[in-house]
């Protein structure tokens, strides 16, 4: 898991929208994102960049592993 860095929030959204999320709400200063079915995903929708330890967080949530979610985002963002 040599490839941990900080992902865009834009990235995120695509990300979260190719895989059947969308957005339901603001809560503070979180973005929330959620699919029929599936645990709720919180953002920062108001940050540039989301840290590396929610992007793990967010891989675990959607069953896509770390190296598929930076492989997607280089490939698409």
């Amino acid at each position: 898991m040599g490839n941990f860095r900080p992902a865009k929030v834009k990235c995120i959204e695509a990300l979260l929208r190719h895989l059947g999320y969308r957005f339901i709400r603001t809560e503070g200063s979180h973005d929330i994102w959620t699919k029929l079915g599936k645990r709720s995903i919180p953002i920062w929708g108001a940050k540039k960049e989301i840290p590396a330890f929610h992007v793990k967080t967010i891989s675990k949530n959607t069953l896509w592993s770390m190296e598929e979610i930076y492989n997607w985002m280089d490939e698409n963002c």
